[in-house]
């Protein structure tokens, strides 16, 4: 469990449902908390959101599905939310912030507290990147199993839809899909092979009447309030590590030796906010690593 020490607590809003600022697909719910804890960009609550939900133990490969979904979603002009948990919620936050997307974490305690506590680095960067951390409970509510549970309804409730990436059987994933089904919202579910364990849960909504996708487009299509835009991709060599432009620089000087935070920040020239972002992404995306040594290129 990680409390935030009080140098970086950012202020603290509180709304209540009869607040204009109160999303409006959350007051359409059966069950709607009566008030929202709010840290940062409140104008997300009211825009079209997508939240991707899936497995805390989840795959590698669901991880990187989660990273792959959520950025293209975002490069469509949706806002991404999620439960900020380890697991495939970390992935859908982090592929967001990827594409300089928005992203909205839903806390199952006050806002006050970091849990998991080695999310402490993803809920800054959500925070400094325009995005949105919201809970129902009192900043002080320390987290607990059944709140994680409760909150379910909030991460459906404030979307057009939930996209389900791994869930296994009888999963808090599954819950927060019966959740999105009885507030009437979308589900979808990307397949699995039927051996798999992960893939269990996402079968059987399937079998329910989910929605079966495999793209981004899809997706998309199934809103007829949205409309898909062509991005052009960049061609990946296998035998080649392709780095996103705005993180090349970064990449080069740790390809290169230069290893330390103070190094990299003198040599490239930017806001020491600004590397500490590059070097997170640089990290969460398994290009680089940290070692008592400082950056190293994997």
């Amino acid at each position: 469990m990680g409390k935030l020490k009080v140098e970086e607590v950012i202020s603290i809003i509180k709304i209540t449902i009869e607040n204009e600022k109160y999303p409006y697909q959350l007051r359409r719910i059966k069950n709607p908390p009566q008030q929202l804890y709010l840290k940062g960009n409140i104008e997300l609550l009211n825009k079209n959101i997508i939240s991707i939900i899936g497995s805390r133990s989840c795959t590698e490969k669901g991880r990187k599905l989660a990273k792959k979904f959520a950025s293209e979603l975002s490069a469509q002009g949706l806002v991404i939310a999620s439960g900020m948990a380890k697991g495939i919620d970390t992935a859908a936050h982090i592929g967001a912030l990827k594409q300089n997307g928005k992203t909205i974490a839903v806390l199952g305690n006050g806002l006050n507290y970091i849990f998991p506590q080695k999310n402490k680095k993803l809920y800054n960067e959500i925070l400094e990147n325009d995005g949105l951390i919201i809970s129902e409970y009192p900043p002080e509510t320390e987290p607990a199993s059944n709140l994680f549970l409760e909150r379910n309804r909030i991460v459906s409730g404030i979307s057009i839809g939930i996209l389900v990436i791994e869930a296994a059987y009888r999963s808090g994933t599954s819950v927060t899909a019966k959740f999105a089904k009885e507030q009437d919202k979308k589900v979808f579910v990307l397949p699995h092979e039927i051996d798999e364990s992960h893939g269990v849960g996402t079968n059987q909504l399937i079998r329910k009447g989910a929605i079966l996708v495999t793209s981004t487009k899809e997706i998309i299509e199934e809103f007829a309030f949205l409309n898909y835009k062509e991005i052009e991709k960049t061609e990946e060599r296998a035998d080649k590590k392709i780095v996103n432009k705005e993180y090349k620089e970064i990449y080069e000087l740790i390809a290169n030796g230069v290893n330390t935070i103070n190094e990299i920040y003198r040599k490239s020239n930017k806001p020491m906010s600004e590397v500490n972002r590059i070097l997170f992404m640089l990290e969460v995306e398994e290009y680089i690593t940290k070692t008592k040594e400082g950056y190293l290129c994997v």
